[in-house]
């Protein structure tokens, strides 16, 4: 081989080279069939009020298996401790909460309370839903078996006696989170109850006053009590979307809210945290 072609070659090799790795090229990472990398997708999220996001989180994705990702995060229960649990599940069966499972907690008694997905609910005034529904305010299934179809899951936890040490002649209750506005934590959760009001097709108007008069003659009629109301319903606009909302107090002094989609506002309303305008929550003052 003369001198030209050996120069040629080593040229060629150069460039060969070069080519493998530059400053624009991204990290290049290896890994064996048998291991799994990480990557970031992008998720749609449909949120109760039919609202639709996108959130960047990390999914696993098998190289084996061309765009196979896993699913995201589900959200399971919210527990709740109760003085008397038979009293909590009587409370929520008024929303269509069933027993799933009772079990226990270490010393205390516990049970799952579930509020299906499949339109079933407990109250005779209640009817079927429409679950291939696409309407705002449907909470909708995977297409999985995920959580059995449970639209909503509460664990309710009942305090023993000899530690909750109740005076004679006294019942303790929940620190009433709407008087303490100063106490940080859980708060509350809500009970998007738009398609279930959707679903009794009423003719007339139906909103949260006339949901809540029902559940209150139910009570009434099975367990003698009537429904403490925490927060009147009110409207209120969230983003582009209006609400009506209220707040009422469970079988113990916990906040639990209601929520109803009442429509989409005509304008685009930008997120944001306008000024306060002195009413609601005041918060410590300075």
């Amino acid at each position: 081989m003369d001198q030209f072609s050996l120069l040629f070659l080593f040229a060629l090799a150069i460039l060969v080279t070069k080519s493998h790795s530059s400053f624009a090229d991204p990290p290049t990472t290896r890994c064996s069939s048998s291991n799994m990398k990480k990557k970031k997708a992008m998720m749609i999220i449909k949120n109760p009020a039919g609202v639709t996001t996108t959130g960047i989180i990390s999914s696993t994705v098998n190289p084996n298996s061309e765009g196979s990702t896993t699913l995201p995060i589900y959200h399971h229960h919210t527990a709740i401790r109760t003085r008397n649990i038979d009293n909590a599940i009587k409370f929520y069966s008024l929303f269509g909460y069933q027993v799933e499972t009772k079990f226990r907690a270490g010393p205390a008694r516990a049970a799952w309370l579930v509020n299906h997905h499949d339109g079933t609910f407990t109250d005779d005034h209640k009817r079927s839903a429409n679950t291939n529904s696409t309407m705002k305010g449907t909470t909708r299934s995977t297409g999985t078996e995920q959580s059995k179809q449970a639209a909503s899951r509460l664990e309710v936890i009942e305090v023993p006696s000899y530690i909750l040490q109740e005076r004679e002649g006294t019942i303790k209750r929940a620190l009433d989170l709407i008087e303490n506005e100063a106490i940080l934590g859980m708060n509350h959760y809500a009970l998007d109850v738009t398609s279930y009001i959707r679903s009794l097709n009423r003719d007339e108007y139906y909103g949260l006053d006339q949901f809540l008069n029902d559940i209150n003659e139910d009570s009434m009629n099975k367990f003698g009590k009537t429904l403490r109301i925490a927060k009147k319903s009110y409207q209120k606009a969230i983003g582009n979307q209006v609400f009506e909302l209220c707040f009422l107090y469970d079988a113990d002094g916990c906040i639990m809210e209601l929520l109803r989609y009442i429509k989409d506002l005509d304008q685009n309303i930008q997120s944001g945290w306008e000024p306060w305008d002195g009413t609601g929550f005041v918060g410590v003052k300075q």
